[in-house]
């Protein structure tokens, strides 16, 4: 059966926690608290060590007794991090590209149709939340459609993907009765979609039962359940059409955009930007090293294999639990080659090895 959303820490100490463990390493109380004072997030005049400790085990017995996944959970070795795959690779990026992060405020070409949002989630009219819910999905580069009204849904969304396009039933729920899903919703939702040749189905409400009952009828008529505060997320996260096709597979959108908000941070673009950044690094290095060698045909090449190599060997220094891919350092290669990048060159037709380009850094002089 799909797990409720993941229950959220219900005090300030377990925030700023979270706030600490989102580098996605595991840390001891003591390593929590000591950075925590650092950055302002503990008094040590009215907190300790034990207590943050205590405030983490406790959290996380409550949420495990009550069947939800924590958002935090502790190592054999008693050290705590978040329910998510350990991101032991550093944090090193000098590609030049923005920082990576994930937006909280949506764009504010988005203001107006959010506004609208929020105000027919306030009121009674279920006509006007349905076309608001509509209006945002065209944020997210979908074509959507109101339709509304006895014996018909109340909307879909087609994503303008070519040949990749798929459909989005939309069913609102909350405007002028429950204020929110409930059982019994889910079927609503995944009424029509055989009719529209939809490959999705979406319950879109203010608020949201985890009742299990609910949750099974979701799992049980392929429906997605969205809060509006899940939409807004969705927005401020930067998210379009393409992005978001797993988010509407059975279940909770909430947990889901965790997990895409987690990958955007610590997964593929994360470790693309490191073995990037080691490769100048490396390359750099070799570069000085032939520069020594008397005959420089034996200078060491920047292959793939001395890559994979090479920071490996970076990784095992750091205690890294996951290893480069070759995949990875293609891909690297093919963006440091890149033109519109230019930070390396081939040596040759053959393209087998990498030159790194000096960077120089001239300071205008006044």
């Amino acid at each position: 059966m799909q797990s409720a959303p993941i229950m959220g820490p219900p005090s300030p100490n377990l925030d700023a926690a979270l706030s600490i463990l989102a580098d996605g390493q595991p840390w001891s109380a003591t390593e929590l608290f000591a950075e925590g004072v650092k950055r302002g997030l503990f008094d040590p005049r009215c907190q300790s060590r034990n207590q943050i400790y205590e405030d983490l085990r406790l959290y996380i017995q409550r949420a495990l007794e009550l069947g939800k996944n924590p958002v935090i959970i502790q190592e054999p070795d008693r050290r705590f991090r978040l329910n998510r795959p350990i991101d032991d690779w550093p944090s090193i990026d000098n590609t030049g590209l923005p920082p990576l992060g994930v937006s909280s405020e949506p764009p504010t070409a988005a203001a107006a149709v959010l506004k609208t949002l929020q105000d027919t989630i306030a009121g009674s009219d279920s006509e006007a939340l349905e076309r608001a819910v509509c209006a945002t999905f065209e944020l997210f580069g979908f074509a959507a459609t109101h339709i509304g009204g006895v014996g018909a849904p109340d909307g879909y969304a087609d994503a303008l993907l070519g040949e990749l396009q798929y459909r989005v039933m939309i069913e609102c729920k909350g405007a002028n009765i429950i204020k929110g899903a409930h059982t019994g919703d889910p079927v609503e939702a995944a009424k029509y979609r055989d009719a529209y040749q939809a490959a999705y189905c979406v319950l879109v409400a203010p608020s949201l039962t985890n009742q299990t009952t609910f949750v099974s009828e979701l799992k049980t008529h392929g429906v997605a359940a969205w809060s509006t505060d899940d939409l807004v997320r969705a927005v401020a996260m930067g998210l379009d059409c393409s992005q978001m096709r797993d988010l509407f597979a059975t279940g909770f959108a909430a947990t889901k955009l965790d997990d895409l908000a987690w990958e955007q941070t610590h997964g593929p673009a994360k470790r693309l930007r490191v073995v990037a950044s080691w490769l100048v690094e490396i390359g750099l290095e070799l570069q000085k090293m032939a520069h020594t060698l008397a005959d420089k045909t034996d200078a060491p090449r920047l292959t793939a294999d001395v890559a994979l190599s090479t920071i490996d060997d970076r990784l095992r220094a750091i205690n890294g639990t996951h290893g480069v891919t070759r995949e990875e350092i293609e891909a690297a290669f093919a963006w440091l080659t890149n033109p519109y990048v230019g930070r390396a060159i081939w040596t040759d037709e053959s393209r087998t090895a990498l030159i790194i380009r000096p960077f120089l850094d001239h300071a205008e002089s006044g």
